[in-house]
């Protein structure tokens, strides 16, 4: 399952790379560098939550 989350994350970040270059070209830079932000921000919650369940579930 986490190999999965990590191969969707990474296609994601990929594609918003290229997505923010494009952007660069357009004048468009800021609103997809901040989706990129968002993209990041959601994948480091998932980790931290993933990573707390295990912490729990560890502990029983």
């Amino acid at each position: 399952m986490s190999i999965l989350i990590l191969v969707v994350s990474s296609i994601a970040v990929l594609y918003l790379l290229f997505q923010l270059i494009k952007a660069g070209k357009q004048g468009r830079f800021v609103q997809t560098l901040r989706d990129l932000l968002i993209i990041f921000l959601a994948i480091l919650m998932t980790a931290v939550i993933a990573y707390l369940a295990y912490r729990f579930f560890r502990a029983f």
